[in-house]
């Protein structure tokens, strides 16, 4: 691929203005490139930010969780005690038979 020239422009400047030209575009795709690469780093680090957010939000739910969980097992454990404390008392006061 030539470039077209004047008779007055030696053929070497010719091939030098190509290779600027050339030179100019891949500068331009490099530039792209490194902004791409720098939008993509940016956008990882702001992921990784939103799962570490994330991660101890889940954290804190679970530890949640786990007080209500301990708490219904009291509820059920002091329920039962009382239908068991109920029964036991009925059958001591001896009601059953004198009906």
């Amino acid at each position: 691929m030539t470039a077209p020239h004047d008779s007055d422009t030696p053929r070497g400047f010719a091939v030098i203005d190509g290779m600027s030209s050339m030179l100019h575009q891949l500068e331009k795709r490099v530039v792209a490139v490194e902004a791409a690469i720098a939008t993509i780093e940016t956008d990882r680090a702001v992921n990784e930010e939103k799962r570490k957010f994330m991660e101890a939000r889940f954290n804190q739910i679970d530890r949640r969780l786990d007080k209500i969980d301990g708490h219904i097992s009291r509820l059920v454990w002091l329920i039962i005690a009382a239908i068991l404390g109920g029964f036991m008392s009925f059958v001591m006061q001896g009601n059953i038979l004198n009906v």
